[in-house]
């Protein structure tokens, strides 16, 4: 099983990359550039069947099928560069054809959305969505003041096939620096349909995503929708990934299973999860549930798993109980469930609050 690329590795093939565009192909008075060259985040494994695939090829049919197909999904997955051209253009064309859902809109599902780094406010600001109505593909074009940073954030309910970048002939592209929080290992998300990011209106707004903005951390979106099921393998495909932080998030598609069997699945994922990183915090959260009408027989086996652990010495373990997911007004969801961009935004300040709980932890915050 091959690993994304360090960080600092990711800076040397880039700044690499930057020599070699000024050969990119040139047409409609812009330079294109093949999203395969351009600085990616999110992406954590290279020995993909797809390039934008979110695991690799060897994800057996010991793991549901949900997450064999969600994994062509670019859910978590975003450019981050900078660049002197003063007019930007993106080009992708998505991997199914199916580009909405009932309860969320293309823009969500298919759709790319773009932000600005504001030096001054030392925050990113959103610019624009790139809207889909055709799975041949879609384009979106932007004015851009040179220099300044640049985030582009891939569907979340849908893959990509392609993706371009169109600039100025003359134009360059560059990596951003390491951030300023000193973090360059990702918080890894392990969840639901609502850790995959329904349903926000546009990637931007999956909670996960907007953690990363308010942490200034990178993260790899590991949702898959209705299929968060703790299958041994899957500890062992996170345990791949270098982490800074594991999120487990899975609670809502397991609870239906008998209290038993649900307590043995989640102890034999976290202990060999545990086992391969000991290291690395690990939030364990309870059911994201709009009601949040006190903990169910999930919750409370969930608590009593993270109190036997850190009995046991276990330490960089945080619980997060469902108490403040959601605002309380009943606003926070599209159907009772999943949540809607009122509903991602309490998401991220609570998981925020216990992701940068977990960092300090480890003392992964300090430069």
């Amino acid at each position: 099983m091959q690993l994304q690329k360090s960080h600092p590795e990711i800076l040397k093939t880039a700044l690499v990359c930057v020599l070699l565009f000024t050969s990119a192909f040139a047409a409609d008075d812009m330079k294109w550039i093949d999203g395969r060259e351009l600085p990616i985040e999110g992406r954590a494994f290279d020995g993909t069947e797809h390039y934008y695939d979110r695991l690799p090829t060897n994800v057996t049919t010991s793991v549901n099928s949900g997450v064999r197909s969600g994994k062509h999904h670019t859910s978590g997955m975003q450019f981050r560069f900078s660049t002197d051209s003063s007019k930007l253009v993106f080009k992708w064309t998505p991997y199914n054809s199916s580009l909405s859902m009932n309860h969320m809109p293309a823009t969500g599902v298919s759709g790319i959305d773009v932000y600005r780094f504001d030096a001054k406010e030392g925050r990113w600001h959103y610019v624009k969505a790139g809207r889909i109505t055709s799975a041949s593909g879609a384009t979106l074009s932007l004015d851009w003041t040179p220099g300044t940073p640049c985030l582009v954030n891939l569907p979340l309910y849908n893959g990509i096939r392609t993706f371009t970048l169109g600039i100025e002939p003359e134009a360059s592209i560059s990596p951003l620096p390491p951030r300023a929080s000193g973090i360059d290992k990702p918080v890894v998300f392990y969840g639901t349909s609502i850790t995959q990011g329904g349903c926000a209106s546009r990637p931007g707004m999956s909670f996960v995503n907007i953690v990363g903005r308010d942490l200034d951390v990178p993260v790899v979106n590991l949702g898959f929708s209705g299929s968060g099921l703790m299958e041994l393998e899957m500890s062992e495909h996170l345990a791949a990934i270098d982490a800074s932080c594991y999120v487990l998030d899975c609670v809502w598609n397991m609870r239906n299973m008998a209290v038993d069997a649900f307590r043995s699945r989640y102890e034999a994922f976290i202990r060999n999860l545990r086992a391969k990183r000991p290291d690395v915090p690990i939030v364990m959260a309870g059911m994201s549930d709009v009601y949040c009408g006190g903990p169910n027989d999930k919750d409370e086996c969930v608590r009593a798993l993270y109190e036997s652990l850190v009995a046991e010495g276990w330490a960089n373990l945080i619980h997060l109980p469902k108490d403040g997911m959601y605002s309380g007004d009943f606003e926070g969801t599209v159907d009772g469930t999943h949540a809607n961009n009122w509903g991602m935004r309490s998401l991220a300040k609570t998981y925020g609050n216990a992701v940068k709980k977990a960092l300090d932890s480890a003392g992964a915050s300090e430069k």
